[in-house]
């Protein structure tokens, strides 16, 4: 099988998922990252493309059999970050097709001359304005098919698409699923830490809250005392609603996976150190421990605990004693190989535009890509070419500048 593409880090396969996935070894990428084209949304104009499917089992049945090929295709300790938007039951069909599901309201799809009055409901269902609830069926399914479903992400979007609707709210967000082969995998949790402000100094690890103030009553008179908490000194960790604003893209595709969404699921599905080059292991942090040692409240002093259900209790001399790890200052393998670092692969079953692809080679990770349509791989092919040479362009400047 001949790549479309090829760069020293990656490869893009332009051809049908299913048909491509099947000709790859197992357990041979790191990381999965993708957006499959959602049910209903658009005609692409490419002969079996999915989303055009007549009912959502359709379009689910077939999403089940690409990703369990994904799965043999993961290693054992990847992680899969599938992000899926929703549609709405219309009358309205999609362009050039008889298919009558799409996002379009009834009276655009009337000025296009595309309207197909017709029972929807009596078809898949559903009634005519309802949710389908597209990503929540994918998810179950898969969970179904023997994937573990560890996270559903809300991705926030500020700048969502206007919707001409009086009778419900906009749709502003998405999910990002996270899921895995297997109940213990890789994921670096430091490489994705949230800094909000609040973070801890390294050397007296704990201190004042902002804003977990308690009133403590002490021979009758009302004071304030600050509980200790424990914050991590290099940010909180990773919460599940991401505010991302969508990413224009000068080309030919509407739905551009933006590369502040990618970056995160990359950062936390892969080693920035690398994996053996014999097994496919990844290195892991070693990190160093700190003593959490309390600012305000003394040994003995009660105050509010609400971790434990804001209930007094007196600091004892355990909480000065808790161990936190607070820093990287290494780099390990998970294995006894005693074997070189190779780049960990991440896949994209969808590529479209090229942006997996294109946040891989800026942060030094192996890539593969599948896409359908020879239209976008061209478009990716360009971008990646543009972004390879200017990544390349910027070392130089930066060496010349040391």
């Amino acid at each position: 099988m001949k790549p479309y593409y090829e760069t020293e880090s990656g490869k893009l396969y332009c051809g049908d998922a299913l048909d491509v996935l099947k000709q790859l070894p197992d357990e041979i990428v790191q990381c999965v990252i993708t957006s499959p084209p959602y049910w209903g949304l658009r005609d692409y104009g490419v002969e079996g493309q999915l989303g055009l499917e007549k009912t959502p089992e359709e379009y689910i049945d077939k999403m089940v059999m690409i990703f369990r090929e994904v799965k043999r295709v993961l290693r054992n300790d990847g992680t899969l970050w599938l992000n899926m938007g929703d549609c709405y039951a219309t009358h309205a069909g999609c362009k050039n097709s008889e298919h009558s599901h799409n996002f379009r309201s009834a009276e655009i799809a009337k000025k296009q001359g595309i309207y197909k009055a017709r029972p929807y409901g009596k078809q898949i269902g559903l009634k005519e304005k309802d949710l389908v609830g597209m990503p929540w069926r994918l998810a179950f399914a898969l969970q179904a098919d023997g994937w573990y479903l560890r996270s559903d992400i809300i991705w926030s979007k500020p700048n969502p698409m206007p919707e001409s609707v009086t009778d419900r709210p906009t749709k502003a967000h998405s999910y990002v699923f996270l899921m895995s082969r297997q109940a213990k995998y890789y994921y670096d949790a430091d490489a994705v830490r949230e800094v909000t402000g609040s973070e801890a100094n390294p050397e007296h690890y704990g201190g004042k809250s902002r804003h977990d103030h308690s009133q403590d009553t002490i021979a009758g008179q009302s004071q304030t005392k600050t509980m200790p908490t424990v914050t991590h000194p290099h940010g909180r960790n990773k919460r599940d609603v991401w505010t991302i604003p969508t990413q224009p893209f000068p080309g030919a595709h509407f739905a551009t996976f933006p590369e502040k969404l990618v970056i995160p699921c990359m950062k936390a599905g892969t080693s920035e150190k690398g994996n053996c080059s014999v097994c496919g292991k990844p290195w892991v942090r070693v990190v160093e421990a700190t003593k959490y040692k309390p600012l305000e409240a003394k040994n003995g002093e009660r105050f509010v605990d609400k971790s434990r259900g804001d209930k007094n209790r007196k600091l004892s001399g355990s909480d000065y004693n808790k161990q936190v790890k607070t820093k990287t200052i290494g780099w390990q393998p998970s294995c006894t190989c005693d074997a070189d670092t190779v780049q960990p692969i991440v896949l994209d079953p969808f590529m479209g535009s090229g942006t997996v692809a294109k946040v891989c080679e800026k942060y030094g990770r192996g890539w593969i890509g599948i896409e359908l349509s020879q239209e976008y791989c061209d478009i990716a092919v360009k971008r990646l070419k543009h972004e390879t040479a200017q990544y390349k362009l910027d070392l130089i400047n930066a060496g010349a500048d040391a």
